[in-house]
């Protein structure tokens, strides 16, 4: 048998179950074990003790009666009688030994020995009993070590045996869990597990009814699936379909002579919301998909989209000049993106510093790493930290700031599609201070 076997690689409830398993096994031999010793000592310092004491009791009753009864002497036990006046034969050895019971070692053999002392007719009488402490290590091996060794034998085997079929019973549902790990959902069509086969015989199997759920819970999956793709192509064409035309109008005016300085402003303001509108509506799409091909990524001007975003927004947010804009270029920056996501992430902070501020200033700060835009003046007072990204939230002081406290949540995600960080920060001081930290690749550039 491998040891190593009891801890297979794959399946953490397997080597959870073998953990347990082997602890058993190991609190199961030490008791036993101790439970062997302390028979032993048992045996060796109460049982041994007591009938040596009996013999010895036995022997001074029937010594009273016969001064010349026999000594014990036998295979095992062995007495020495030593009286001050009588000639018996006692060992040297055993002159000076103490009263009371104890193990000790005499001519290189490990024995129990008890002194006792009696006043008989005015005498101190010493009897000496002395019993072969190795026979009583050969009984302590074979009734208690041997049967030991049986038990272990038995448990483990026993132990074994259960932990094979309780691997057995969970295999299904450490082959589930191993396709779950397996699975990705990403270049399929539908969600499919293809888990039937883990089915067993029995219908209350709860194996069986684990993948009955999975089996309707992916179907479920696979229809909201499908009716998230069919309401994003629905949505895609609905809407562009109007931008489309509401940008070729404006396109067409543009191109007329007729009209006056504050005509063509208007219009400008309505070319330029239109691009802003389609920019929107791809970056939700996006979004929608949950993914990012490569064909669709370029190498984009973080400059560049920063520039037009202020253009723009200095037309639709700060025609008067109530805000002192400040715009501090460290480095020309690009990174690998999609054009109209980049638009949406700077377009949705710049909005949101120019929306938040009454009258101030709005500095932006970009850099290698990071791009910073902060508000510093009369600022409405925004969420707490950790609702700044939160889809709906809004300062207890924004009723007059246009929008619908989504912008923030969809720079959050957008981000994430790029592997990017963002981070939000209201101080007295510097008001607001968003941070765009881009990724690894981008800051090698």
């Amino acid at each position: 048998m491998n040891p190593l076997r009891l801890f297979p690689r794959p399946g953490g409830i397997t080597r959870r179950l073998a953990r347990v398993v082997v602890l058993q096994l190991f609190f199961i031999s030490v008791i036993t074990a101790l439970g062997v010793i302390v028979a032993a000592q048992v045996v060796d310092g109460v049982l041994m003790r007591t009938a040596l004491e009996g013999e010895a009791a036995y022997f001074w009753e029937k010594y009273r009666e016969d001064p010349f009864h026999p000594l014990p002497n036998t295979d095992n036990l062995v007495g020495y009688l030593h009286e001050p006046d009588a000639n018996h034969p006692v060992p040297d050895y055993l002159l000076d030994r103490e009263e009371g019971f104890g193990q000790t070692e005499l001519e290189g053999r490990e024995v129990l020995m008890l002194v006792d002392q009696k006043a008989i007719n005015g005498q101190i009488v010493t009897l000496y009993l002395i019993f072969d402490a190795e026979r009583v290590s050969e009984l302590s091996f074979y009734f208690g070590v041997v049967p030991l060794i049986l038990v272990l034998i038995v448990i483990y085997l026993s132990a074994w045996v259960a932990f094979r079929h309780s691997r057995q019973a969970i295999s299904p549902l450490v082959s589930l869990s191993g396709r779950l790990r397996r699975f990705h959902s990403d270049e399929q069509p539908e969600v499919s597990l293809d888990i039937q086969r883990l089915k067993t015989k029995d219908p209350d199997d709860e194996i069986n009814i684990l993948v009955d759920s999975l089996n309707a819970f992916t179907g479920e999956i696979n229809e909201l699936i499908q009716r998230e793709r069919r309401f994003t192509r629905d949505v895609s064409h609905e809407l562009r379909t109007p931008l489309s035309v509401i940008q070729g109008s404006a396109e067409l005016l543009a191109s007329s002579e007729d009209l006056d300085q504050v005509q063509r402003k208007t219009l400008q303001r309505v070319l330029r919301t239109a691009r802003d509108m389609n920019a929107l509506v791809e970056a939700l799409l996006l979004l929608a998909r949950g993914r990012l091909e490569e064909s669709e990524c370029e190498q984009v001007s973080i400059n560049e989209v920063v520039g037009n975003q202020l253009e723009q927004l200095g037309l639709t947010h700060n025609p008067e000049g109530r805000l002192v804009v400040q715009v501090v270029y460290r480095r020309v920056v690009s990174v690998t993106a999609t054009r109209q996501l980049v638009d949406a992430i700077c377009g949705n902070l710049l909005r949101n510093a120019f929306n938040y501020t009454r009258e101030g200033e709005i500095t932006v700060l970009l850099d290698r790493e990071f791009l910073e835009v902060s508000n510093r003046g009369t600022v409405t007072r925004p969420p707490p930290d950790d609702q700044l990204f939160e889809p709906f939230a809004r300062g207890s002081d924004s009723g007059e700031v246009e929008g619908h406290g989504v912008g923030l949540d969809i720079v959050r995600h957008l981000c994430e599609l790029y592997d990017w960080n963002v981070t939000g920060q209201y101080s007295r001081e510097r008001g607001m201070v968003f941070t765009v930290l881009f990724g690894t690749e981008d800051r090698d550039r």
